[in-house]
């Protein structure tokens, strides 16, 4: 049936039920009898009880509506999960410097401070890894909304966790880790917008997009939460706990179960059999690896060690009033994932313009060119405002356009997997960047015994090498720019 179609049987919208499961395993599959489609005859059994995606699809106006409710739960999900796991992160560097705050740790043996810190995030990022592909699969197997009720009840009860054990570093971390299990929720949602939009590329590109811009946004809130509590560096982490439990009933109620056979939204043949392209998904996995762990000498590194000590920590040791302030530091920091609002706008329009492969290419070259820059300007000897603001706004300026890569290449898996992998595909996708951060613990060690310099110059090599690894993608006839920009 299509949408045209619809117009005259509006009596049948009646059977939309978001919540309705089917008995069947993942989201993918279809149920034996939904008793909603029409058959040729034209005739429709209202015995047998309706999944959305089959009848409760032939309506425009309440399928589409539906549709973009789950889709925003979702993307709430997300949201909520950004915010839970970046809510105490700018208080990281105060947190593992003994003795600078009330609540900072007593001891951070045997890590210095830039290890200190990094080992919190490798941790939570080692657990985010495991959470995309455990979670991935459940996805695929057992449906999405399943998936997405368990990460966020899950997320609520180990943000509390981490508030209890906060006066020793290494149960601190411990904690952490548990907390990372449960925060693959933007794997999950974004693989759950290629299935209700399977038959729609368009509408599903734009709402990957939304996702990872949503990710952003939340880190970004997140953030900002420790500004609400700057006596307690670790209460965030209670308002966060509250909104996992809010996520958690607004999923139940919005997110529903798709069927195997949404509404056709165009003439355009489904692809759900494409076969699994493993050369391409190697090859975008790889460059994508390069890519992550380049983009970090901008982001978190430029911020710390770089920032935090060069215009805040070295003027606080020589008992000098610092060029920036610890909230100044705060906002910095947090405001930073608003970069990826302009990165998902801009993202559709350069790929369709030059194609995914040669954005990501140029991405990969300016994040390089933005790390050489940065280190000229850190340079600065002694550091001045005027330097402090010109590092600032290089950061600002670049890292948009650093986030272009990333944000395609989850765009770029979708369109070399088979339907019933595109979960599990995009769990490999937002590891690959929560691999990166496992080895941020390294370029802490680097940073600590190396100097930061060192450090941010591995990541300029890395970018350069990613730029190289992303060129055969230039020739692959599914990641061209009519495939990605047209869908």
């Amino acid at each position: 049936m299509t949408i045209d179609d619809a117009a005259e049987y509006p009596e049948r919208d009646d059977l939309i039920t978001p919540l309705y499961e089917p008995s069947c395993k993942g989201d993918s599959a279809r149920p034996e009898e939904t008793g909603t489609t029409r058959s040729s005859s034209n005739n429709v059994d209202n015995d047998k009880e309706p999944i959305l995606g089959t009848a409760s699809l032939t309506g425009k106006s309440t399928s589409d509506t539906a549709a973009q409710r789950a889709a925003y739960a979702a993307m709430f999900a997300v949201f909520v999960d950004a915010i839970n796991m970046m809510c105490i992160a700018p208080n990281l560097p105060i947190m593992v410097t003994p003795g600078l705050h009330e609540d900072s740790f007593p001891s951070t043996e045997p890590f210095d401070i830039a290890t200190a810190q990094y080992a919190h995030d490798a941790v939570e990022a080692l657990g985010m890894v495991i959470s995309n592909f455990v979670f991935g699969y459940i996805a695929d197997r057992i449906g999405s909304r399943k998936a997405i009720l368990l990460l966020m009840i899950g997320s609520c009860c180990t943000s509390v966790g981490i508030y209890l054990v906060r006066s020793n570093y290494w149960s601190f971390i411990a904690m952490t880790f548990a907390n990372g299990l449960f925060g693959s929720a933007a794997a999950i949602a974004n693989g759950y917008m290629f299935i209700i939009y399977k038959n729609d590329r368009e509408k599903a590109d734009e709402f990957g997009g939304y996702v990872m811009a949503t990710l952003m946004v939340g880190l970004t809130v997140g953030g900002l939460f420790t500004l609400f509590f700057p006596s307690n560096l670790f209460r965030p982490l209670l308002l966060s706990s509250a909104l996992c439990f809010l996520a958690f009933v607004v999923c139940f109620i919005f997110v529903f179960v798709p069927s195997e056979s949404p509404v056709e939204i165009d003439s355009e043949p489904e692809e759900d059999d494409i076969p699994l392209d493993k050369r391409a998904i190697s090859n975008v996995i790889i460059g994508a690896s390069f890519d992550h762990l380049g983009t970090l000498g901008i982001y978190p590194l430029a911020f710390s060690p770089v920032m935090y000590q060069r215009f805040f920590l070295d003027f606080q040791i020589a008992n000098k009033v610092p060029i920036m302030s610890g909230n100044e530091y705060r906002w910095l920091f947090s405001m930073i994932g608003l970069a990826a609002v302009p990165a998902a706008l801009l993202m559709p329009l350069v790929n369709k313009k030059l194609g995914v492969a040669i954005s990501t290419i140029i991405s990969n070259l300016i994040t390089a060119g933005a790390i050489i820059a940065l280190l000229s300007v850190a340079a600065i000897d002694p550091p001045t405002h005027s330097s402090f603001v010109l590092y600032a706004t290089i950061i600002y300026a670049t890292f948009p356009f650093a986030l272009l890569s990333q944000l395609s290449s989850g765009a770029m898996l979708d369109r070399v997997t088979p339907h019933d992998q595109k979960s599990l595909a995009q769990g490999i996708n937002n590891s690959l960047y929560d691999f990166a951060t496992i080895f941020t613990i390294l370029f802490g060690w680097i940073s600590d015994t190396k100097g930061y310099n060192f450090a941010l110059f591995v990541c300029f090599g890395l970018s350069i090498v990613g730029a190289f690894v992303n060129v055969p993608l230039i020739f692959n006839k599914r990641l061209g720019r009519k495939e990605i920009g047209n869908g």
